[in-house]
């Protein structure tokens, strides 16, 4: 494959990836501002951030088998964002809570479909050698999404009827925002069906696989890849990664509220931390040359603990709630790419899109237990208790990975692009 059709390609993932990116955050802050409208808890904030997982949690590893097969991903990726346009709509046009869960779980199965595809077609299409750039380009328009997000949600709510005072009008109308930008990005995704000439579809094909190739593939079960040598260890840093993030898209719109913040200073905390991880993110590949993944992987799980256990107490000093947002988010978001490279390059090549599913099933696993412990704890101890719940999880993560660096301080792949030896 030509540089320039890597480059096209990678391009347009990372665009699509905002696009996804930015629908979720603004649907799921304002899902939480509907269910204080409503009149719900912090109790049933928690249901509905499990409720995101559900689907996806069950159906990961199917989907996983399904883009290893699959000779072009863009279909995959496409229905991903309509069903996430679909659950976004049965959100905005419920009148009850509890009628908000089946929409969140469409919401989050549409994601998980169009993330299984989007990062298939990294692997595919990223030569080892430029790995960690391809994920960090890609997740970098997570974070982008991320940022933009929240900044949009927060100013239709606070520009909606009501001027401000949270009214279901304009809380519904953010719903509706961040659910139609999904259309556009799924019919960019479909035209590349009819652009071979150009070999953007060509260039996410998986290759004609021989009899003995297709055999090794179904051997690509869970039990199988988690033997591998500390997967296990890489899909809990994932998943405590993931849920923190999650819990701060849930709870900081309550956190804030407490604190007397607006939805639009809200939706500005949290967009600077997607900021904090868009700079880290392009970043990556540098990174990744100086510092050995595993590392690495540790440094962002324990700066980032620090940083968002410490948010409660600062929240209310807005400026400095704002610096400690951002290097949070700075060091969140490594993680996250850091995993994605690491199993990667930890299995073979037949294996590696059941693999990342098997870590988007860690994650959602984290995102269905953590919310709702953090649901629970936040209905007598506040949403402060739950944001010091996704950060725990983080610091024990932490303590597992920094044991295991021990254990091997020298490490295969002290800088980045050695562990590409990890597939022998």
């Amino acid at each position: 494959m030509s540089a320039r059709t890597r480059t096209l390609w990678i391009t347009l993932l990372t665009l699509t990836a905002l696009v996804n990116q930015f629908s979720v955050n603004v649907v799921r802050p304002s899902t939480t501002y509907k269910v204080d409208a409503l009149g719900g808890d912090a109790t049933m904030v928690g249901i509905i951030a499990a409720a995101y997982a559900i689907i996806p949690l069950i159906s990961a590893m199917s989907l996983g088998r399904l883009a290893q097969r699959s000779s072009t991903l863009t279909v995959l990726m496409a229905s991903g964002l309509i069903i996430m346009a679909a659950g976004s709509a049965g959100i905005a046009l419920s009148p009850t809570v509890w009628g908000m869960i089946a929409g969140t779980a469409a919401l989050g199965f549409g994601q998980l479909v169009f993330t299984i595809g989007g990062q298939s077609a990294v692997s595919r299409v990223a030569g080892e050698s430029n790995v960690d750039a391809a994920f960090g380009w890609f997740t970098a328009g997570v974070s982008a999404g991320q940022m933009l997000g929240p900044l949009v949600g927060g100013w239709i709510i606070s520009s909606g009827p009501g001027g401000g005072d949270l009214s279901l009008g304009g809380i519904d109308a953010s719903i509706w925002v961040g659910g139609l930008v999904t259309i556009p990005g799924a019919v960019v995704l479909l035209l590349t069906l009819f652009l071979r000439r150009h070999g953007l579809d060509r260039a996410a094909r998986a290759p004609q696989k021989k009899e003995s190739e297709k055999k090794d593939e179904e051997k690509a079960s869970a039990l199988h890849i988690l033997q591998r040598p500390r997967i296990g260890s890489h899909i809990l840093a994932s998943a405590g990664l993931l849920a923190l993030t999650d819990i701060l898209v849930a709870f900081v719109p309550l956190l804030g509220q407490n604190a007397g913040l607006t939805p639009t200073m809200v939706g500005m905390l949290l967009a600077i931390r997607g900021i904090g991880s868009l700079v880290s993110r392009l970043l990556l590949g540098y990174l990744t040359t100086r510092i050995r993944r595993e590392l690495l992987l540790v440094i962002s799980l324990l700066v980032s603990t620090l940083c968002f256990g410490t948010l409660p107490w600062i929240i209310g000093v807005f400026w400095l709630a704002m610096t400690t947002t951002f290097v949070g988010g700075f060091f969140l978001g490594l993680g996250q790419p850091l995993t994605m490279t690491i199993i990667t390059m930890a299995v073979p090549p037949d294996w590696r899109s059941p693999a990342l599913a098997l870590r988007l099933v860690g994650n959602r696993l984290g995102q269905v237990v953590i919310p709702l412990t953090a649901g629970a704890i936040a209905a007598p101890a506040g949403p402060s208790g739950a944001i010091w719940v996704g950060a725990g999880v983080q610091l024990l993560s932490a303590a597992e990975q920094s044991r295991h660096l021990r254990r091997d301080p020298g490490g295969k792949g002290t800088k980045g692009q050695d562990d590409d030896e990890a597939d022998d």
